[in-house]
């Protein structure tokens, strides 16, 4: 029993090999999974921070215009609306309201800060970059007008939104983003 045969040397020989192989080919689907999903959040990040752009300016009306309570609605119009159609789940409604409201704007203000933290970091880098992005998400110009007012090619301000709308998912959604 102490002594092995060489088929049983060479079968325990092949063995190791294939778990070693299995166990390495694990490792790089694993990493490669890991990848995957990574580049699916940083995918992810940019789409909502278009998003999050391009609606800029609809969110900043709806902070301002949501009417977030009964009292601060228009007088009794609404209050008997709410009261005929809602009853008791009409205040619910306008509680809803006014959460939304609320989360709006702590995400805008978010938005904001970031914004002005890319303005400067453009700025000092002498960058075109913030400029392309306000004039194409805030102030709503189409892509020739940014190009005509940067004084570049068309191509060029895609470019330049790419990188824009990179530097922000990175700043507005932190490390999700990289």
């Amino acid at each position: 029993m102490g002594v092995l045969e060489l088929e049983q040397v060479q079968a325990i020989t092949d063995i190791d090999a294939v778990v070693k192989l299995a166990t390495e080919t694990a490792i790089e689907i694993y990493e490669q999974r890991i990848e995957k999903d990574h580049a699916k959040k940083r995918e992810q990040a940019r789409k909502n921070t278009k998003k999050l752009l391009a609606g800029y300016n609809e969110l900043k009306e709806h902070c301002e215009n949501a009417i977030a309570d009964i009292e601060s609605s228009v007088p009794t119009d609404l209050q008997l609306l709410l009261t005929e159609l809602f009853n008791r789940r009409g205040v619910l409604r306008v509680e809803s309201i006014l959460a939304s409201k609320r989360r709006t704007e702590l995400i805008l203000e978010h938005v904001d800060n970031m914004l002005d933290v890319y303005r400067k970091q453009c700025n000092y880098r002498n960058q075109p970059y913030f400029k392309s992005l306000v004039y194409f998400y805030i102030d709503k110009l189409d892509v020739d007008a940014v190009a005509d007012k940067l004084n570049v090619e068309k191509r060029t301000v895609y470019r330049y939104l790419e990188q824009a709308e990179n530097d922000m998912a990175l700043l507005i959604w932190g490390i999700q983003a990289v």
